[in-house]
């Protein structure tokens, strides 16, 4: 009886297969730390490389944005001029400033003395057809709907005014519908709407404020 009992003890220092399944998880594990210690440096530049680009990429587009609203602000700026030769400067300075720019082909048509009116016309309209940055077809727009609206073409005018532009350009386009309205009380409506708007032209909010002034104290 005790011989059978013997050979039927578990062998002291054979492993189980409890074991061999802890020493393979073990094994893995010291094998992924070595390859980690092994390559951190790479690992760590590849990281650091990546944040870079990251930051490199949000830096290029906060840039290409600001450089799209200065450029359009200047050409704002320069098209409110009264004064032609302050006008033309500013255009130049859009012209050099922003060469890449929609608003550079802009100040271009803008710089031409007396324009062919059809020329600038379809000129106009092949900048919003191409469906560029939204602040290049706004402005389009507003030279266009100018355009029309010296021909007596209300219609095609309301047409280009008849969605909302960006902030810098709702006062512009307000104004334009203001001038096309014919009832008083949506004259009004849309002169205070104006009002309400961003303003980066002094004159053009002064000139608002008197018309709305004149048909109130008419009612």
């Amino acid at each position: 009886m005790s011989d059978k009992k013997q050979e039927n003890a578990p062998v002291e220092g054979i492993v189980d297969g409890t074991d061999f399944v802890e020493l393979k998880r073990d094994m893995q594990s010291a094998k992924i730390v070595a390859w980690l210690q092994y390559n951190q440096q790479q690992l760590i530049a590849g990281v650091v490389t990546f944040v870079l680009i990251l930051v490199g990429i949000s830096l290029w587009k906060e840039r290409e944005q600001s450089q799209k609203e200065a450029a359009a602000l200047m050409y704002i700026e320069a098209v409110n001029k009264s004064n032609a030769d302050e006008r033309y400067a500013l255009l130049d300075s859009v012209i050099k400033t922003y060469p890449d720019s929609g608003y550079a082909i802009l100040a271009n048509l803008q710089k031409e003395a007396q324009p062919n009116t059809d020329e600038k016309k379809v000129a106009l309209q092949a900048l919003i057809d191409a469906h560029g940055a939204p602040e290049f077809t706004w402005q389009a727009k507003l030279d266009l709907a100018e355009v029309y609206l010296a021909e007596k073409d209300i219609a095609q005018a309301e047409a280009l005014l008849d969605e909302h532009f960006g902030k810098h350009y709702e006062q512009a386009r307000f104004a334009l519908l203001a001038r096309m309205a014919n009832d008083k009380a949506e004259k009004i409506e849309l002169l205070e709407k104006a009002l309400a708007a961003e303003s980066h032209n002094k004159d053009l909010k002064a000139a608002l404020e008197s018309e709305l002034a004149q048909l109130q104290a008419s009612e």
